[in-house]
């Protein structure tokens, strides 16, 4: 009898732990989600009073459909927001995460959102005219400017000579003019050839004779060092859109939806985005390893492939660019 008497404390004991544990977990199932994210256009700009994008507005819609609400932490490093995510300080990240098998060892991905991959971009090419200008100018102008110089004068000496040596004066300004010419000739001829070289990228070894950035940690990072291309890393896409801009670097590795947008935008008139994608990517909602979200958010990613908002969202920020037909 003792001994029911204690087996039936010790139930209504552990009974009333679970109600207590329970309680806190049902309220916290009333609290907004906290994702983090990071500044990266289209995907998420946090530029501003108001953060938008179409991995916010995706999420934001996916939160709804599993009836939360959801607020966005913005971060200033892109491996901040994954340690975040690894350390549970927030419920997961939205932006343009490329899912890898290294994240995917220490933490979840949903579904993936976007089909994307690392593409290339380059400075626009001149037209025509302009890359003439380019060539016969500078020393190699001033070579051909010497040159005719010279053959005129030599040619002037020889025809109003009447001795000896003022032929010889003359012969040697002529020749002295054909070297000139020569020399210009090949100044000429190693800027075309530089020029090609920079001009015609096919393929990832092409880069060699460029001067490469690319965001440090990433994984287009990952993809150049494996490729042994030397590049600059560097900390967020704008510091590397602006070094492109000024000519510090010469091609770009990166994010093929990321460098679309600026070629479209703000580098429409001195950048092209080359179209083959070098290595192809998905990106997907980051959450901790094991997160109770990972069901729900997958259903609602397969809810809104089906019923439309998917695409809806999509062609809000990329056109018919990405929908599948």
């Amino acid at each position: 009898m003792i001994l029911l008497k204690r087996l039936a404390l010790a139930w209504l004991t552990l009974l009333s732990f679970a109600i207590s544990f329970a309680q806190p977990l049902a309220a916290q199932s009333d609290e907004p989600l906290v994702f983090a994210t990071i500044h990266r256009p289209p995907f998420a700009d946090t530029e501003g009073d108001n953060i938008s994008g179409f991995s916010i507005d995706l999420m934001r819609a996916v939160a709804d459909q599993i009836g939360r609400e959801v607020v966005f932490e913005p971060s200033n490093r892109f491996g901040d927001m994954l340690d975040n995510v690894r350390e549970r300080r927030v419920d997961g990240a939205i932006a343009n995460i490329s899912i890898t098998a290294e994240r995917e060892r220490a933490m979840d991905f949903s579904q993936p959102i976007f089909g994307s991959g690392i593409q290339i971009l380059l400075p626009k090419q001149a037209a025509l005219g302009d890359q003439f200008l380019s060539y016969v100018g500078g020393d190699a102008l001033f070579y051909v400017i010497g040159a005719v110089v010279l053959v005129i004068i030599g040619w002037v000496l020889m025809r109003a000579a009447t001795g000896v040596s003022g032929g010889i004066v003359g012969l040697v300004a002529v020749v002295g003019g054909f070297a000139l010419l020569l020399v210009a000739a090949g100044t000429i001829t190693a800027r075309v050839t530089v020029n090609t070289l920079q001009s015609d990228v096919q393929t990832i070894s092409d880069l060699q004779a460029r001067i490469v950035g690319t965001i440090a940690g990433s994984t287009s990072d990952a993809f150049l060092t494996q490729k042994g291309i030397q590049f600059q890393g560097f900390g967020n896409p704008d510091a590397m859109l602006r070094a492109f801009e000024r000519d510090e670097i010469n091609a770009v590795v990166f994010d093929g939806p990321i460098l679309a947008h600026y070629q479209q935008t703000e580098g429409a008139s001195l950048s092209r985005l080359l179209d083959k994608v070098y290595r192809p990517e998905n990106y997907g909602i980051l959450l901790p390893s094991g997160s109770q979200l990972k069901e729900d958010i997958d259903l609602a990613l397969l809810q809104f492939r089906e019923d439309g908002t998917y695409d809806t969202i999509l062609t809000r920020w990329f056109g018919n660019s990405f929908i599948n037909e």
